[in-house]
């Protein structure tokens, strides 16, 4: 590729024109920068980054003229400018301080094999033990169970309703468990019978009633997921992970509680959250309230609960889909790769201590993440199949 294509595609990809393979072409083509000493052949990376960001503005401004909620529009306006525009960004903030490759070095790479992002994929285990693949699933009526119907729409969203169809037209008297687990490079949505939705992450599983009866609408969570709790004053909504409880009445919040994590992460964006340690102890620090902006971290090993204030945009950035990162040690960052990834790592040698700041898309392929990891300096990747070996520079 030589200066001229590079620009074509770069002004094609910042108008949102770029197909996915153009898309992957540009972000392979920064792993191929080299360092120069010729300072005329810098192109000018400030005026590219405003035109960009400019760009993602006016995306971001055309949408909140068509919606009357702030909030709900500004991640749905972030995610619209992540995807198109966010991965692109991250190449520039770590190239910004390299010059720019002679011409001879506009080499693109050939990765072999290359390992591809994760999508919507997920299996639903029903009350009888059936289990239905959710992508091989046809949109449509899945199953039933009692008087609910479980459909899964074209949007990649199973959505549990009454069955209206149903000649008994009441609520069973009892309710059945379901599961959803998403593997390793897998991610699904899921409308809950109260009309509550939930996105659940990679390497997740979320277990819940077929129907809400009694005091509560308890569910259970291993891995992360982002709620958005349908209202309902009289019946507390409940979600059981790991060492802790956490009871809302109607907000929005993520909760991240995977197992190799040193911290369950509870993070709330919109109302108000109660998280309880398991115990239900009513000693202070056992019980928390949250207020928007917050996350609480609890852990096993410690009987108390710490708040801290949130970056709301790196807990939501997988929903949004993209990474980001802030002073993050790289093996938190490689964690989040592995799942999206569904990769095994590898260290060689010393564990690298490095820490990393910025956004990468995860709509692309591994080898452009880890080209853009390299390219910040102090780690060296080779992967080999499905195994990933992270070393670091000296």
């Amino acid at each position: 590729m030589n200066k001229d294509d590079f620009y074509k595609l770069l002004d094609k990809y910042i108008a949102g024109k770029a197909s996915k393979v153009e898309e992957q072409r540009l972000l392979n083509f920064y792993g191929s920068f080299k360092s120069s000493n010729n300072e005329s052949e810098l192109p000018d990376m400030e005026s590219l980054k405003n035109k960009i960001f400019h760009n993602i503005s006016e995306k971001i401004n055309s949408e909140e003229e068509r919606e009357v909620s702030f909030k709900s529009n500004y991640y749905r306006s972030f995610s619209i400018a992540a995807t198109i525009l966010v991965a692109l960004s991250i190449g520039l903030y770590f190239y910004s301080n390299k010059t720019f490759p002679r011409e001879e070095q506009f080499v693109e790479l050939n990765v072999k094999n290359d390992i591809l992002p994760g999508n919507n994929k997920a299996v639903l285990t029903l009350a009888d033990g059936s289990m239905i693949s959710l992508d091989d699933a046809a949109n449509g009526l899945l199953a039933s169970q009692g008087n609910i119907a479980i459909t899964k729409t074209d949007n990649g969203e199973i959505v549990y309703e009454r069955n209206i169809s149903s000649k008994n037209k009441e609520i069973a008297s009892h309710s059945v468990t379901n599961t959803i687990q998403t593997p390793k490079g897998g991610k699904f949505q899921v409308r809950l019978p109260d009309g509550s939705k939930v996105w659940l992450n990679s390497a997740s599983k979320l277990s819940y009633p077929t129907a809400f009866a009694g005091k509560e609408r308890k569910v259970i969570l291993s891995g992360e997921a982002y709620f958005e709790i349908a209202p309902n004053k009289n019946v507390p909504f409940r979600v059981v992970s790991n060492e802790q409880i956490v009871e809302v009445l109607g907000t929005h919040f993520n909760i991240n509680s995977y197992d190799d994590e040193d911290f369950t992460k509870t993070t709330l964006l919109e109302g108000s959250v109660r998280v309880i340690l398991k115990s239900k102890s009513d000693v202070l620090g056992k019980t928390k309230m949250l207020k928007p902006g917050e996350q609480s971290l609890t852990n096993s090993m410690y009987s108390k609960i710490q708040i801290e204030n949130a970056d709301t945009e790196k807990v939501l950035a997988w929903k949004n889909g993209y990474f980001k990162f802030k002073n993050t040690p790289i093996q938190e960052i490689m964690r989040e790769v592995e799942r999206w990834y569904d990769v095994e790592l590898v260290y060689d040698g010393t564990i690298p201590t490095d820490e990393f700041t910025g956004f990468i898309s995860n709509d692309v392929n591994i080898s452009a993440v880890l080209k853009i990891l390299e390219q910040s300096g102090g780690v060296k990747f080779t992967v080999k199949g499905k195994k990933i070996k992270i070393k670091t520079m000296l």
